[in-house]
Formats: structure tokens, C-alpha cells, sequence
């Protein structure tokens, strides 16, 4: 899909629709009617602080303003006896308002200033896709979705308590009040959910009828002679059955605690995104600090490389760059130090590449304020060193020093850091919580546990299917030349090389699949120092000899297909049993529940050389997962990332021969 921007018309001090014809709220008192149809018509104050408290979910059709969402961030504000974590607000919009606009829209609402400014400080360029978003330190959440609101409607799985139909009007927008939303909306919501909205027409109340929701009619706001108010009592149609039950995620209470294996940048994010629902989190690492093995570069560059055409893959990898962006600014790492939002430039290193980069920015799918490209003259100009190629420049990306962003993140009181323990071993009590044992034969208890020691996953008995594989790669660092202009921008070539931090320029990796050696190695430089030259020669020339040098080895951990590894661990022999029908007929239905996973165990692995996108956002999603929260990312993205994944596409392939049990 094209990506395109709401194109307003500023009328009588209110924004209206260009594509519509119609206003985003009305011209009376916008606020006012927000308040009246949406939250006093859901009675959401009286089921927030009677019965729902933090658990509850809203959803929303039509995001425009961000005016709902507001309206109702403050009326819940203001209860401030309750808990401290987890009100969800899920919203869909089509056509965003660009940053300006929106800045624009909310400044008519000064009383608003706490949360419109959050608003304001995450909000992404278009960017298709899922962008969760932090409020007050995690006691408000919005995962705001770009994109056709039945599409994105069709990949949540969360179960919603109150719905804000907030459409344009059906009569100029039609396709947000079909009979396939109304179905959505019913799938989704809840025994005993509600919804309101402005709108009346007798099809909207028809339609909603059918699926299961008994409507009233009550006096609408201002002028408007009604509007409709409706409670869900019982699906109407059968869902369908789960297309790949394989992928189905385990129903979950909250934990009160948790073990993390591996205090890298999975495990620190993941560490952060528990403690942040008020989860006491012990993150326990082999080594004597944290990111110390494949996160432990000085610095990492911070963007995401395209596909020609839009991906599930490209769309984690960007709105994980935009989540990242988030918590940088929300920590306050955008500080030059431990980040910098410096911005990107992708080196087109032959004919091939130029090709492919033209077609990118070409096709209309990406926002130029997510990419542009740029002639070796701009290049030049932007990195302030002399630049060969054509590129495609990320003004939004950058780089991170992944050692102390996590540190920074884990300063909070609900994580504690156990450091130089080596883990041997994982069981499960029989009260269903987990015991690790260390190398000192000392036990560790939690309620759940998160394995996210990267390539040493697959040591433990539960994990040794997982198809992960070490990759070496050797970082080189050296000081700047006294006579030599700063980097002013990440670039990337077949490597990378980032501006200089401490007077020190990192760049690199090399890329090791079968020599695992630990030894920081001279040839290894000089491969660094030749991918350096074909990006920017002059650069390259300007650097002191290698004998000055110094670096880091660090073993990226991979899977077959690129994608990280996260979820519920599933149980290898259980996979095999219920599933043996796929080695004959890989479209086969199956009838029965789900296969069994370990209660309470989860991996988090396999992020390779992208875990700065990636690694934030998937923590986002376990801890979601694991707390029963609406998920940050959409369906088919839990299903690429699923820890059965390989074990289902082996079964398909035929390579898993297996005899099921006979179950008495």
C-alpha cells in the first residue's frame, strides 16, 4: 500500500479531511463530545475504578487527532489512587497526520500538555505497521496501527472491554462501517464489552446487531438528534477454526517474578519491559558484566535495510526502529554518548545495488522521512568526508552503545543483576514454578523464566531443538586522525563505520560462520580497513596504521531464516505427536487443542546483527504475552517470530520421521 498522509483543511479553527469532506470532531466542543459519546457512553469511569482497574482495553476506529485518546488518558489520570500500570488504548488510522499537523491540532488543547507532548515526542513518520507506545512510565499504553483498520483489525488477537467507533461519517466513508469491521469488532471483544459512537444509521445498528451486540439509542451530543450505545452478549457466528493452531499462545496470569538468562540486549529490554508492569525481574549473566559477548560492541548502527517491496520482515525491522527510538528518548540516551540520532547513509556499493535503491525510493511505499536518496555530492555533504556512491539516507536512524543503553534501562528497582553465574540447568517445581541451577549448584526460583542467552539457548534440555549457530565477527576501533574531520553520519557499506565517540571510530564486522576463534586477529582488521576503503577511500586513507588498532570479537547468534526467536517454548515431543499429520499432508485440519509448551518458559534469541531494532520491541511483545496484554506486533509477525516455527517446517518437509505416541 502507497503510504499517504491526511491532507487537512484548516476550517473555522478545525481541521476537516481533504480525502473526506468531513471534520475530525465537531466545531460545537470536540472535547465535550469525545467525553459524551466515548467514555461516558462505555460508563468507562465507573468500570475503571469498579471493577476493570488496570486490566482494561479500549479500542478505537479512526485515530485522527489523537483527541479520544487524550480525553481519555486525562479522565483516568485523574484517578490516581489506582494502579500504576497497563490501561491499553488500541487505535487504527489509515491516514496519519503528519508530526506538523498534529502538533498543530493539539495545541487548541493546552489541558492536555502532559500526554499530548508524550504523544508528540514518539510519534513516527509512516511507517505500515503496529507502534506501541509509553505513557507515564507504563501506565498507559497505545499501540497505534497505520494502516486499512479491517487489515490491521484482522491481525489483533487481543480481547477488548470497550470499542470508540470513530469513523468519518458512513455516508462519506463507507468502508469503515462494512459488515467485515462489524465482524472484527465482534471477534474481538470481550463477554459483557460495549461500544458507543456518534453515528445512528439504522445499517450501523443492524450490523451491529448481528453480531452479537444489543443496541440502544440514546440522545447524541449537541445537535446531533442520536447516537448508539451497544453491549456484547454472544457471538452470533461461529469463529473459524485456527488456521495454525501451532502458533497459539498459551493463556497466562501475570507473574510476580522472573529469571532472564543473559544479560544482553535481549535480556536487559526484556528485563525492562517486566519491570515496567511491576514485575521483580533477576537478570543472571556468565560473564562479570552486562553485553559483554555479541552486544557488546562500542557502538552499533541503529537503522533498518529495506526490502524493494514491503515485508512482515521490513515492517518489524522498522517500527522496531521506531520503538527503539521510543525508549532512547524516553531514558534519555539521546544524548550524543550513549546514542545519537546522527541519521544513516546505506552506501549503493555497485550497479545492483543503485538499481534497487531507486526502486525503493521509487515506489511510493516508504515516507521520505523515513528514507531518501542522496547523490555521492549530497552524501558528501551530509557525512562531511568525500562519498563515491549514490545512497539512501535514514535521517531518523543513527547509532546506540548498546552497554550502556542497557545499562541505563535496567536501573530500576524491580531488577536485580546477578553477575559471573553461569546457569546448567532448568526444571519446573511441582507448584509450576521454575528452579534454575547455577555452576555453584545454588538454586534460583521464579515464577516464569526467559532464556535469552543467545547462542548458548540450545544448552539447555528444554531448548536443544533451536537451530541457532554462532557467527563470529571482529569489530576494529582506532582513534581519529588529528588532522581529520569527524564522521558526521553512520555509514554503511558492505560494513560500517559511525562518527567518533571519545575519539574513538568503531567500524567493522566481519562476518565468521566457521572459525570460532576469540583472538582479535591483524587480518581481520585489514578486511575492516578494505570495506572502509570502497565506502569512503578518502576516509579510509586518513586512518592511523593498523598496528595502533585495537577491537572486539563478538559471536552474532543466527537462525535459518534471519528472524529472531521469541515466544513460548514449545515441548519438542508434543510438536511431534499431535503434528506427525503434517509430514503427509501439510494442509492438514487439526481439530484438537494446541500443542504443549513448558508453562512459564520463554526464549528470546537469534537477533543476529539487528538487535538494536529488533531486540526492544520482541521484549515488548513477551512481556505483553506474558502478562496478557495487547500485543505490539500483528499476528503473522507472532507467527514468523514462534520458537515451533522450525519444528513445523521440518514436519512439513518430512525431515522429522517420527512414530506418534499411542495414547491409551
Amino acid at each position: 500500500m502507497k503510504q499517504c498522509h491526511a491532507e487537512l483543511i484548516w476550517s473555522e479553527g478545525a481541521p476537516l479531511s481533504k480525502s473526506f469532506g468531513d471534520f475530525y470532531c465537531s466545531l460545537a466542543d470536540g472535547l465535550a463530545e469525545s467525553r459524551y459519546v466515548f467514555i461516558e457512553g462505555n460508563k468507562l469511569i465507573e468500570r475503571y475504578t469498579n471493577e476493570l482497574a488496570s486490566s482494561l482495553t479500549i479500542a478505537e476506529t479512526g485515530f485522527g487527532t489523537g483527541s479520544n485518546l487524550l480525553c481519555t488518558l486525562d479522565a483516568f489520570s485523574q484517578l490516581s489512587t489506582y494502579p500504576l500500570y497497563g490501561v491499553h488504548f488500541l487505535s487504527t488510522e489509515l491516514y496519519p497526520l503528519t508530526y506538523f499537523d498534529l502538533k498543530k491540532a493539539l495545541s487548541d488543547h493546552p489541558k492536555f500538555h502532559h500526554y499530548s507532548k508524550q504523544l508528540l515526542a514518539q510519534y513516527p513518520p509512516y511507517v505500515q505497521g503496529m507502534h506501541r507506545f509509553i505513557f507515564d512510565g507504563g501506565r498507559f499504553y497505545l499501540t497505534l496501527c497505520i494502516g486499512d483498520a479491517l487489515t490491521s483489525l484482522r491481525q489483533v488477537d487481543s480481547a477488548i472491554d470497550a470499542w470508540y467507533l470513530d469513523g468519518f461519517s458512513p455516508a462519506k466513508n463507507p468502508a469503515m462501517w462494512s459488515p467485515e469491521l462489524f465482524s472484527q469488532v465482534s471477534r474481538l471483544t470481550k463477554e459483557n464489552g460495549t461500544l458507543a459512537t456518534y453515528a445512528a444509521a439504522s445499517f450501523v445498528r443492524k450490523g451491529l446487531s448481528n453480531e452479537g451486540f444489543t443496541m440502544n439509542k440514546k440522545p447524541g451530543y449537541g445537535k446531533k438528534r442520536e447516537m448508539l450505545s451497544g453491549t456484547f452478549l454472544q457471538r452470533k457466528t461461529a469463529i473459524p477454526s485456527e488456521k495454525y493452531p501451532w502458533f497459539t499462545l498459551p493463556d497466562t496470569k501475570k507473574p510476580s517474578t522472573a529469571i532472564i538468562i543473559g544479560a544482553g540486549l535481549a535480556g536487559c529490554t526484556t528485563a525492562e519491559a517486566l519491570a515496567r508492569r511491576g514485575i521483580n525481574v533477576q537478570l543472571i549473566d556468565r560473564c562479570n558484566d552486562i553485553c559483554q559477548e555479541a552486544s557488546g560492541n562500542r557502538q552499533g548502527a541503529l537503522y533498518a535495510k529495506l526490502p524493494t517491496k514491503p515485508t512482515r520482515g521490513g515492517e518489524l525491522h522498522l517500527c522496531g526502529l521506531e520503538y527503539t527510538l521510543r525508549l532512547l528518548n524516553i531514558y534519555q540516551c539521546l544524548d550524543n554518548q550513549i546514542a545519537s540520532q546522527c541519521g544513516v547513509l546505506q552506501l549503493a556499493m555497485s550497479e545492483k545495488e543503485s538499481i534497487k535503491q531507486n526502486a525503493i525510493v521509487n515506489s511510493g511505499d516508504y515516507s521520505s522521512d523515513v528514507v531518501s536518496i542522496k547523490s555521492p555530492e549530497q552524501a558528501s555533504q551530509i557525512a562531511s568526508t568525500p562519498i563515491t556512491h549514490q545512497a539512501l539516507y535514514f535521517p531518523r536512524a543513527g547509532w546506540v552503545q548498546p552497554r550502556a543503553f542497557c545499562r541505563k534501562i535496567i536501573e530500576h528497582s524491580n531488577i536485580k543483576l546477578t553477575l559471573s553465574t553461569s546457569i546448567t540447568s532448568l526444571a519446573q517445581e511441582s507448584d509450576s514454578r521454575w528452579t534454575v541451577i547455577d555452576h555453584n549448584d545454588q538454586r534460583h526460583t521464579a515464577d516464569i523464566v526467559i532464556v535469552a542467552s543467545a547462542a548458548h539457548a540450545n544448552e539447555f534440555e528444554q531448548l536443544k531443538h533451536l537451530p541457532i549457530k554462532k557467527i563470529r565477527g571482529q569489530v576494529s576501533v582506532t582513534q581519529k586522525h588529528v588532522m581529520q574531520n569527524d564522521l558526521k553520519t553512520v555509514i554503511c557499506g558492505e560494513g560500517y563505520i559511525s562518527p567518533p565517540l571519545d575519539g574513538l571510530y568503531t567500524f567493522g564486522a566481519t562476518f565468521d560462520l566457521h572459525d570460532q576463534s576469540p583472538e582479535l586477529r591483524e587480518e581481520d582488521h585489514k578486511s575492516n580497513l578494505s570495506m572502509i576503503r570502497n565506502a569512503a577511500g578518502s576516509f579510509a586513507e586518513n586512518l592511523p596504521a593498523l598496528t595502533q588498532w585495537d577491537g572486539k570479537v563478538g559471536y552474532r547468534c543466527s537462525t535459518p531464516d534471519y528472524l529472531p526467536i521469541a515466544g513460548p517454548a514449545p515441548v519438542y515431543s508434543a510438536y511431534l505427536d499431535q503434528y506427525s499429520k503434517l509430514q503427509d499432508d501439510k494442509n492438514w485440519a487439526f481439530k484438537n487443542a494446541p500443542a504443549e509448551s513448558h508453562p512459564g518458559l520463554y526464549v528470546n534469541v537469534g537477533h543476529g546483527s539487528k538487535g538494536l531494532i529488533t531486540a526492544p520491541l520482541i521484549a515488548e511483545y513477551l512481556a505483553s504475552s506474558i502478562c496478557s496484554e495487547p500485543l505490539p506486533i500483528p499476528r503473522e509477525i507472532c507467527h514468523a517470530l514462534h520458537p515451533a516455527r522450525f519444528i513445523i517446517k521440518s514436519l512439513i518437509k518430512g525431515k522429522n520421521k517420527h512414530v506418534p505416541t499411542i495414547k491409551e
